[in-house]
């Protein structure tokens, strides 16, 4: 796959865990509101959903915040390793070695917002079964 190509795979695969996190987060905020009008009489027990939620609702609120991706490109004038001063082929090796880092970084920033994404969304099905069985 060519470079170019792997950081926009890796934007846009962020950029759909964000959609899907957000909606999670609105969904879970209407279910919350609405399971609390429903509740009719007062039980410790009737509050252990919204608290699931509420943790559900953490996770996926991580999972927005996390915009920390480096897109390979660099400053040849504002950059320390002094790249103008290069030759042309220890400048290919080291633009290459920059980007495959941004790429290896990039990799694991995705790999945990997914990780985290897959929690939230386990504990939100967890609450759901919780709320329906005490509905």
């Amino acid at each position: 796959m060519p470079r170019g190509i792997k950081v926009d795979y890796q934007l846009s695969a962020d950029n759909g865990l964000d959609a899907k996190a957000g909606v999670m987060v609105a969904l879970e905020v209407a279910i919350v509101i609405f399971y609390i009008q429903s509740i009719h009489h007062l039980c410790g027990f009737l509050f252990v959903p919204i608290i699931i939620f509420g943790f559900s609702i953490y996770i996926f609120w991580k999972v927005l915040n996390v915009k920390t991706y480096n897109t390979g490109v660099v400053d040849f004038y504002n950059d320390p390793k002094n790249y103008r001063s290069m030759k042309s082929e220890i400048l290919l090796e080291q633009l290459l070695s920059d980007y495959q880092n941004s790429f290896d970084k990039n990799s694991k920033h995705l790999e945990d917002k997914n990780k985290d994404y897959k929690k939230g969304l386990n504990l939100f099905l967890i609450g759901f079964v919780l709320l329906i069985f005490f509905i």
